[in-house]
């Protein structure tokens, strides 16, 4: 077994050394892990459903939470994007009950490490922005731990995100509202977020899933404590090259620039009590 992995390790390393130009395209799996803390004294969201609108509820919870994305990759950019998954048609019969559930942040992410800049795509109530930064490499702490993840030999790194000055401001106003009317889900006090990834030297590229770089390899796994993503394959070519695209569309803003803008529109279309109303 220590051969066949040798042997595989100098495959891979003579292929990136005869290889001037090459790309690649890892693909993703993502779920995210939905926690909703409530009060003791208030009964399950689902209590009182009927199985049928119970099974919608889960479907809907499920297709919003587990998604497939694709980065693609060269030497000096790369690009990850939700992959389109064609669904089976559906005709409701009438007085069926649908479910909707949808997050924010499933825009196109860049980066270019050649002219240090990171693009997002996002949007605010359907209008589009590009939010360009310029890229801060993260302080990852390599730890020696390994794992296999498929063929690959993987190492164990971490990286802690302190909480954000718009994370702080979302849970002061939230304290706000609950001083004049209690709410139904209760919100927990931000704290640091340690993200944990697994990363392959075997493939020398310091790209991974939702924008996370700067390690000495792919990053083939990763968990945030609110998603959780896993590498389900890997291509790798120096034949053909295929032109990365930053995204273009939308108005570019800074990510401040966009918090605040979020912000007004969501305090524009709130009621009395906080809550943001619709109006159709």
């Amino acid at each position: 077994m220590t051969k066949i992995i040798l042997i595989a390790s100098f495959l891979l390393m003579s292929f990136f050394a005869n290889a001037q130009e090459f790309q690649g395209k890892a693909e993703y799996f993502s779920k995210r892990i939905v926690k909703i803390k409530k009060e003791k004294a208030v009964s399950d969201p689902k209590d009182g459903m009927d199985s049928q609108t119970r099974i919608a509820f889960e479907e809907a919870m499920k297709k919003a939470t587990e998604k497939q994305y694709a980065l693609t990759f060269n030497k000096k950019e790369c690009i990850y994007e939700q992959q389109e998954q064609l669904e089976k048609p559906e005709n409701p019969a009438e007085g069926d009950i649908a479910f909707v559930v949808s997050f924010s942040g499933e825009g196109k992410k860049y980066i270019n490490i050649k002219e240090q800049k990171m693009i997002v795509e996002d949007e605010i109530f359907g209008k589009e922005f590009l939010i360009v930064e310029t890229l801060v490499k993260p302080d990852w702490k390599l730890i020696n731990e390994t794992k296999k993840i498929g063929e690959y030999n993987c190492f164990k790194a971490e990286l802690v995100v302190p909480v954000s000055e718009k994370q702080k401001q979302i849970y002061q106003d939230y304290l706000k509202r609950e001083e004049r009317k209690p709410g139904l889900f209760k919100m927990e006090e931000p704290v640091d977020i340690v993200i944990t990834a697994w990363y392959t030297p075997e493939i020398p590229i310091s790209f991974g899933p939702n924008n996370q770089w700067g390690l000495p390899g792919l990053i083939l796994e990763i968990n945030d404590t609110v998603n959780i993503i896993l590498c389900t394959k890997v291509t790798l070519s120096n034949k053909e090259k295929t032109k990365i695209k930053a995204p273009n569309s939308g108005d570019k803003v800074t990510q401040k620039q966009f918090d605040e803008i979020q912000k007004k529109k969501a305090d524009s279309m709130k009621n009395e009590d906080g809550v943001i109303i619709f109006e159709h």
